[in-house]
């Protein structure tokens, strides 16, 4: 498998391809990502959104509507989608899977598996495809995702730190801002992050 990524918009937003026997995945296509993804994209199976903030789903309809993939997101997330609620521009969407915690499905020779993790938004995820995951802004490398934005949860994210805590196994981590890192070296930080959240 291989996963191609760049960076888009003010706030360098990850955008990545996913690819594997001829076929493809996107993740997160934020803005200014849609001409990027047509110059590598051939026969898109799927485009998956971590969470629903504008920066990553600012392309999404103008990749649905070039590729007629389905779109995935996570059903407390789907609002997002059907409304502009602040303004940034961006063009609303229905999206076609409202996948919920710990669903598994096949796309092709992808195996994906949907992990919420709400805190950052009401139904931010990470998504696990092919024993790589995708963290949007749950976790960074280095940092995980603020929780002071509206609809954002303090409580959610303790809940979600805690519940990533106990992931087992190790993964390649692909975050929604910065660089890789991987799944155990953000788990060894998670009780520093989650008495840094508590004491807020």
């Amino acid at each position: 498998m291989k996963v191609l990524s760049k960076s888009f918009g003010e706030y360098a937003t990850n955008c990545y391809i996913v690819e594997q026997d001829g076929m493809q995945l996107v993740v997160d296509p934020g803005k200014g990502s849609f001409e990027w993804i047509g110059q590598n994209v051939t026969n898109l199976k799927a485009i998956l959104c971590t969470h629903g903030h504008f920066d990553h789903i600012f392309d999404v309809l103008k990749v649905q509507n070039k590729f007629k993939a389905p779109i995935y997101i996570h059903e407390e997330d789907a609002f997002w989608a059907q409304n502009d609620i602040f303004g940034y521009g961006y063009e609303l969407f229905t999206p076609d899977v409202f996948f919920k915690d710990q669903e598994c499905v096949t796309i092709g020779s992808f195996n994906i598996k949907f992990h919420h993790f709400a805190g950052h938004t009401p139904g931010c995820s990470m998504i696990e495809i092919n024993g790589c995951m995708f963290s949007g802004d749950f976790l960074f490398r280095d940092s995980i995702g603020r929780w002071d934005f509206p609809y954002s949860n303090k409580e959610d994210m303790l809940k979600s730190l805690e519940k990533c805590s106990k992931i087992s196994g190790d993964y390649k981590l692909y975050p929604g801002h910065g660089e890789p890192s991987s799944l155990s070296a953000e788990q060894s930080r998670l009780d520093m992050w989650i008495r840094i959240v508590a004491s807020i």
